[in-house]
């Protein structure tokens, strides 16, 4: 009787486990999708004159930055979710973005 009640909580805590793991995936991917957008953000500044863009370090810093950190998250929502191979897939695709976009702000 004992053995089925055991097999029961260890039951219960699987089931809690895998939703924790989904809900911390889907928080740290949200997180990690809104910086990938902030990364996106233009980092040229065309001032008074349209025909002559210049870059802006602060926006290529904060560009950086933000790349950066969405690399990381989304990093961190893929290893909460590397056995769904659907979820680890549409990741691995973000991540490749995040990842173009650091590399090409990193050697602006």
């Amino acid at each position: 009787m004992k053995n089925l009640e055991i097999s029961g909580q260890l039951a219960a805590a699987h089931r809690t486990a895998r939703l924790a793991r989904i809900g911390m995936s889907a928080f740290t991917g949200t997180l990690g999708a809104f910086a990938m957008f902030v990364s996106l953000m233009p980092t040229t500044n065309h001032g008074w004159d349209s025909e002559t863009p210049y870059s802006d370090p602060d926006m290529i810093a904060v560009a950086t930055a933000a790349s950066g950190s969405a690399t990381l998250l989304t990093l961190t929502a893929m290893a909460f979710v590397w056995r769904s191979t659907s979820a680890f897939v549409f990741f691995s695709l973000l991540l490749a973005v995040d990842l173009y976009r650091f590399t090409t702000l990193v050697t602006h």
